[in-house]
């Protein structure tokens, strides 16, 4: 997708669907039965088995000075108390080239909003993708930012309008990739939808997932249950005025390693009445006020523990179809965490 000046983090899909009813009408939960049935041509191979999320061995190795010698439940506890808040390594999955890893090597992936840096997919692995542009036009807002790189831009396969993707999308993924898109997304709730539909039985959605603690959003409140209900509530197909609010007031610098050191820059919620405030607020209601608000912003703010909280809340209620099979943290000095969703058996 194409970005608005942030090197590190993509642009998702900034277009909605339109209410097709007043937003005060609660709709019905999403039905299995609207999500077409897989055809005979789609591929439903069986997954191989993901890294654990924590791995005793490779804790240890990590500091064999401190934690040699510990039991397995010692590390585990180590971890639990000290070193998952530390941003140590816990286990096989220590950055993203080795989540990435993990999808299929061999055979289809749906990539959700490249833009220009797609995933450095290997020899026999088919991939297509799925962006709110075509081709032209995303290398051509590439090549207008300082750090976009056109000749990246992959040929797009299926440009979203807005539309249920499996009206799009004529095919079922073992894998789909979503990499800084989930985010941006107006409606969890019929985003998730949207992934299950396309996903071939037994397949897997891989999330690389923004942690707002270490980015420019760190002084926005981290979403909850009730955020997702109101957005499903309202129908909602753009981005909420809340959203280009908290974007125009509460924004910080977007170093995760400064981040990790507690170097945050100024709270944004303490600025002082006078006339820097008055010109943030007089810009983000002419923001809000804008007839289209499709465009790049986050929608959702999450840490590793919230969007556990937040996923399996969803998925008891049923609000969305996956559970969450492996999360693998935030680490020090990064700013991302990948999580791992299957629909829940």
């Amino acid at each position: 997708m194409a970005q608005a000046g942030r090197a590190s983090d993509r642009t998702a899909h900034r277009r909605g669907r339109a209410p097709s009813a007043p937003a005060s009408a609660v709709p019905p939960l999403p039905a299995p039965a609207a999500v077409p049935p897989p055809s005979a041509g789609d591929r439903g191979t069986p997954p191989e088995r993901l890294p654990p999320e924590f791995d005793p061995a490779i804790y240890a190795a990590g500091d064999p000075a401190e934690l040699a010698g510990l039991s397995p439940q010692e590390l585990a506890h180590h971890y639990a108390a000290r070193g998952a808040a530390a941003g140590r390594v816990g286990s096989a999955i220590d950055g993203r080239a080795a989540f990435l890893s993990l999808l299929p090597r061999v055979g289809p992936v749906l990539e959700i909003g490249p833009f220009c840096t797609p995933w450095a997919a290997p020899p026999g692995c088919h991939v297509r993708y799925l962006d709110i542009m075509p081709t032209e036009a995303l290398r051509a807002t590439a090549a207008a930012l300082p750090w976009g790189d056109a000749s990246r831009v992959p040929e797009i396969d299926y440009v979203w309008r807005g539309e249920p993707y499996h009206q799009l999308v004529r095919e079922r993924f073992p894998a789909v990739l979503s990499s800084h898109c989930i985010e941006h997304q107006p409606c969890l709730v019929t985003h998730l939808a949207d992934l299950a539909a396309v996903l071939a039985p037994g397949g897997r959605v891989f999330l690389v997932v923004p942690d707002h603690r270490y980015a420019f959003d760190h002084f926005v409140p981290a979403s909850t249950l009730v955020d997702a209900l109101e957005a499903y509530a309202a129908r909602r197909g753009r981005h909420a005025p809340r959203s280009v609010i908290a974007q125009h007031l509460l924004q910080t610098h977007n170093d995760p390693a400064r981040h990790w050191r507690g170097e945050h820059g100024a709270d944004p919620r303490l600025q002082p009445a006078g006339p820097m405030l008055a010109a943030q607020v007089e810009a983000a209601l002419r923001a809000v006020h804008k007839a289209d608000l499709a465009y790049d912003l986050h929608a959702w703010q999450f840490t590793p523990a919230s969007f556990r909280r937040l996923f399996d809340a969803m998925a008891a209620v049923g609000l969305s179809p996956f559970r969450v099979e492996r999360l693998y943290p935030t680490l020090r000095d990064r700013g991302e965490f990948y999580a791992v969703l299957r629909i829940a058996a």
